[in-house]
């Protein structure tokens, strides 16, 4: 069945009676030609196991099972766990598992070690689904995922372009190096969405940048000075890591960053040199 055509995929969503669920973030992809652009960018093998997170009807789920040696999709919604099992029939190398990716181990539902990350993620947990699976240490060598355009900038954003940047750009790069393959319009998707939304190809970096100090309290840096990110670092930093002025001034100055910069400013290297500075410790 090739749910891609837009009639074929109304037709089976009729005879199932299930519409899309906007407040499970549903949107269902019916545009090929981002379709072959997702797969393109997953550069996949037939010796690839994929995870998919939110097949839908399973638009994406075929595209991907038609190149890789298995694929396992976790779906939440019980509704499209029964369609799935009409339009996935003739691929045996899907496993849908029904489950919340929000609270179940990702890394860990398949047979086999996971070797690339491929989905359509619902707009209203991107950032808790990128957390979950790019800070784990097992993470694959290629994750790619179609999400809103804003956030795909977000993620992609340098110091160089400081408005959109923000804890999700650093975060996302501390663990790899993102690349905005195409844009998408509204159009591509049943029910269209009311913003256009961008492909991610991300590749992970083995070690994360940031790397050998330890994660969470690196992180934490991060987020904490951006929730002040009005304000000059110096009074950021006298906020979140308790230094007072004088002592706030003194680790800057041994980043080599001027205590008047923002946030927003700082490159990823800029980054870990003041999280040394700080005296973050190693892992």
């Amino acid at each position: 069945m090739d749910v891609a055509d837009p009639r074929a995929l109304r037709d089976v969503l009729r005879r199932h009676g299930v519409r899309a669920a906007t407040s499970l973030g549903q949107r269902f992809l019916v545009d090929r030609g981002v379709l072959a652009a997702i797969v393109d960018a997953a550069e996949l093998s037939a010796d690839d196991d994929v995870l998919e997170i939110g097949p839908g009807p399973g638009v994406l789920t075929a595209a991907l099972a038609a190149r890789v040696r298995s694929v396992t999709a976790v779906e939440v919604d019980p509704r499209m766990v029964g369609l799935l099992g009409e339009t996935l029939a003739d691929h045996k190398n899907v496993r849908i598992v029904q489950a919340d990716a929000l609270k179940v181990d990702l890394l860990a539902l398949a047979p086999r070690p996971i070797t690339r990350i491929v989905a359509n993620l619902p707009y209203q947990i991107t950032t808790p689904l990128l957390e979950r699976f790019l800070a784990d240490e097992r993470r694959p060598a290629l994750v790619v995922v179609l999400v809103q355009q804003e956030v795909a900038r977000r993620m992609a954003a340098t110091a160089r372009s400081a408005r959109e940047r923000g804890y999700l750009s650093v975060f996302t790069q501390s663990f790899a190096e993102p690349r905005i393959v195409r844009r998408v319009p509204a159009r591509a998707f049943r029910p269209p969405p009311r913003v256009e939304s961008a492909v991610v190809a991300l590749r992970t970096r083995a070690r994360p940048a940031f790397a050998p100090l330890a994660q969470e309290p690196f992180l934490r840096l991060v987020s904490d000075a951006f929730r002040h990110r009005r304000k000059q670092l110096r009074s950021a930093l006298g906020h979140e890591a308790g230094l007072d002025r004088e002592r706030a001034s003194a680790v800057l100055a041994a980043a080599g960053i001027a205590p008047d910069r923002r946030p927003e400013t700082l490159s990823l290297e800029e980054w870990v040199a003041l999280a040394h500075a700080v005296g973050i410790p190693e892992q």
